[in-house]
């Protein structure tokens, strides 16, 4: 009987994985804390997790991730500190660890604790070492940080839209702040609209004003929405 239990769950997980290719198969959905809806999806044989209608880790925004940091590498001494502002179901550390084979200590802040809930029980999350999580309101976190960071990626979305607290001259003056010398800011802004791209561009205006140095790499996952990865040295 338990063979048989077992045959049956192959069997449905590989028809799965063979619809993924077809379309997007939901395979849990949950409400989360801040996000309405929260889903774990397999699309094209990989797993993901998507809010209502965007991608928040292990799909199109990992590899936009990927491809910027193929363009622009880390520049991390073995005592430096990661932070990871939007951890999501940890994509990035995933990117920063296994992929690049950073060993730097890795703090990752999310809010939404159902979307950590799902990085553990779908993703392992907890497999990386030197990975510290916190749940809490990044802008209240980096108000009263006191460690100093020489890499702060932001990857800060509620659906597609980046909250208006985190593009305010203020939140990007505190992250500055928070750098070592000559660290590094990276802040993933979507451009899928002309207003989007309106945001962008005043973004990137308070980075040069906040920051020495400033560059920003038009990631196209999607050629029609591309992702924006705004840096910031100081």
């Amino acid at each position: 009987m338990h063979k048989a239990k077992s045959i049956v769950r192959i069997s449905r997980d590989a028809f799965r994985y063979l619809s993924s290719f077809a379309g997007e198969q939901i395979i849990e959905q949950y409400a989360g804390d801040v996000n309405p809806v929260i889903e774990v999806a397999l699309v094209n044989g990989r797993y993901q997790l998507n809010a209502e209608s965007v991608n928040y880790s292990y799909g199109p925004l990992h590899d936009a991730f990927r491809k910027y940091f193929r363009l622009d590498p880390p520049e991390l001494d073995s005592g430096d500190q990661v932070l990871i502002l939007g951890f999501g179901a940890g994509s990035v550390a995933v990117i920063l660890r296994e992929e690049l084979g950073l060993q730097q200590h890795i703090t990752g802040v999310e809010l939404d604790g159902v979307v950590l809930q799902v990085g553990r029980e779908h993703f392992n999350i907890e497999r990386l070492p030197a990975l510290s999580i916190i749940k809490d309101d990044a802008l209240t976190f980096v108000e009263s940080c006191p460690q100093n960071y020489q890499l702060i990626i932001v990857d800060l979305y509620l659906d597609r839209l980046v909250p208006p607290q985190f593009e305010k001259e203020t939140f990007i003056r505190s992250l500055q702040r928070l750098l070592t010398p000559g660290g590094k800011v990276v802040f993933n802004k979507f451009a899928g609209t002309p207003a989007l791209e309106a945001e962008a561009t005043a973004l990137e205006k308070r980075f040069a004003e906040v920051f020495s140095g400033t560059c920003t790499f038009r990631i196209r996952v999607n050629k029609r929405a591309p992702n924006l990865m705004i840096t910031g040295v100081k």
